[in-house]
């Protein structure tokens, strides 16, 4: 690897960090043949500035570069890509640059990797796109004109209209239309194979595509009655829901003192949000519906069953 281009260098060290290994400034200097001010410039004006909640910084004690650990396997960007942003970050604040470029930069890739990592709702990771990148791409440019594709998805060929692609609970998802039982369907995207994009284009409602927008988790069910529930959200955890509300729909309809409140959230179906009620347990309680009241209960009792 060629370590006088900064891209590779950068990449390096990041892959380095991410292990766990501590970066002294000589021993950088030896392993890329590079001068001290180089190693330097790479930290003080590439690397650090990376983030801005320290994952990357330096131990005067040791006199090394540390980083939290398995930072990188915490984000869909690869050592390569963050490189990449560290360098534009860079040029954007150089003089020659439009005035706020450097904020607007900053807060942009903070928003990116906030909308990638899901990182508001505690998720330890996302899944990876590295490898199903093709696969993506191919959907995408069928996506975007509207072409049939032919896959195998559960062990079975299918033909399909491809929709939309959605993250969601942090595992990447394709939402498609299957002409065969005329039926809107959620693909796991890294369990689609042999991808072939047809000469041949489809024609859907473009409205029920937009309704994928509010989909929380893959339960999500456009052909179903919405559902109204309300809930009740402690101030221990109140301040995520606001931060990051769970789906468009989601709207405070009462706020009390301590910070609490009680939200309404339009659904399809109650998978949709059994998942998110159990995790914030027991800060989170069901107003209504009573059937969603049950169906928490019951997963609650059956749990105390098998592990009291």
């Amino acid at each position: 690897m060629e370590y006088n281009n900064r891209i590779n260098r950068l990449s390096s060290t990041l892959v380095l960090l991410s292990k766990g290994y501590e970066l002294s400034t000589p021993e950088l200097v030896e392993k890329f043949c590079v001068t001290k001010k180089i190693i330097q410039t790479d930290f003080k004006e590439y690397l650090l500035p990376l983030f801005n909640d320290g994952k990357i910084f330096y131990d005067y004690s040791s006199k090394t570069y540390k980083a939290k650990n398995n930072f990188l396997t915490k984000t869909l960007f690869s050592a390569d890509e963050l490189a990449v942003i560290a360098i534009l970050k860079n040029k954007s604040k150089d003089k020659y640059s439009d005035e706020d470029l450097s904020l607007k930069v900053d807060v942009l890739f903070d928003k990116f990797e906030d909308e990638l990592s899901n990182r508001l709702y505690q998720k330890s990771s996302v899944e990876k796109i590295d490898n199903f990148k093709d696969e993506i791409i191919q959907i995408k440019n069928a996506i975007e004109s509207r072409n049939i594709i032919q896959c195998t998805y559960n062990k079975k060929d299918r033909e399909v209209y491809p929709l939309k692609i959605l993250n969601l609970e942090g595992y990447w998802y394709l939402i498609v239309f299957e002409p065969q039982d005329k039926k809107i369907k959620t693909f796991h995207l890294n369990t689609i194979k042999k991808i072939e994009v047809l000469n041949a284009n489809y024609k859907f409602d473009k409205e029920i595509v937009k309704t994928f927008d509010n989909a929380i988790t893959a339960y999500y069910k456009p052909e179903n009655e919405p559902i109204t529930i309300e809930l009740f959200i402690d101030a221990t955890v109140s301040r995520y829901f606001l931060r990051k509300p769970l789906n468009p729909t989601q709207r405070v309809i009462k706020k009390y003192e301590d910070g609490s409140l009680e939200l309404e959230i339009i659904i399809t179906d109650l998978m949709e949000i059994i998942p998110t009620i159990q995790r914030y347990l027991p800060f989170v309680g069901i107003i209504t519906p009573d059937e969603l009241k049950i169906e928490v209960k019951n997963n609650i009792d059956l749990y105390l069953k098998r592990f009291e």
